[in-house]
């Protein structure tokens, strides 16, 4: 198996686990909107645009870099970070921009060294997408290139934008459901990015 193949088959494989795992988009019952329903829906639109974006530029790539690699290593972290999120919340998963009525805490898990796993495993693959993004369309695309990063830039901004909000107001959500016992977690774990513990 070449190189480019390789490449190409582990971003079909991360690709489905990604959508798989992350872009849940079925409504669960018992929840609520943190936002209007038409702000989900174009996060929804901004987040497969990125989605279909990757995988059509992996599609046409018929040469890859060690800039492409190091960009499938931060998205295999990120897909990872991810799963293991949607695995530990199981039930208690929603499409960002909604919130259960009645949550569970969970601190088990991933989510005892980040309390935002999904935020940031989807925050590494979409800084991986984009370095590979920025490396390849200009390849593919040396008339129209600055347009279809204008666009993808819009769409990503958007998306990061509205997680870290949504991040913030789960935090501020559950903190007035939990009180002290989620004041205790966040005294202990860290918002975005994870710890590295030593010892106990």
């Amino acid at each position: 198996m070449n190189q480019l193949v390789l490449f190409k088959t582990i971003c079909v494989l991360l690709t489905c686990g990604f959508v798989f795992f992350g872009m849940d988009v079925r409504r669960k019952h018992g929840s609520r909107d943190f936002v209007p329903l038409v702000w989900q829906l174009v996060m929804k639109f901004c987040s497969f645009l990125l989605i279909g974006a990757f995988v059509w530029t992996v599609i046409l790539t018929y040469e890859v870099s060690m800039l492409d690699w190091f960009s499938l290593l931060l998205m295999a972290s990120g897909t990872m970070f991810v799963t293991m999120a949607k695995r530990t919340l199981g039930r208690a998963h929603t499409f960002t921009g909604q919130y259960l009525e009645k949550p569970g805490l969970v601190t088990q898990g991933i989510y005892s060294v980040t309390r935002n796993p999904l935020y940031f495993g989807v925050f590494l693959s979409e800084v991986g997408a984009s370095l590979f993004a920025i490396h390849a369309i200009p390849i593919l695309y040396p008339l129209s290139y600055q347009y279809w990063l204008v666009i993808l830039a819009s769409a990503l901004l958007y998306a990061v934008v509205f997680n870290v909000r949504m991040a913030i107001r789960e935090a501020n959500y559950l903190e007035s459901y939990f009180g002290d016992d989620y004041r205790q977690y966040r005294a202990s774990v860290p918002f975005l990015i994870p710890m590295i513990r030593i010892g106990k």
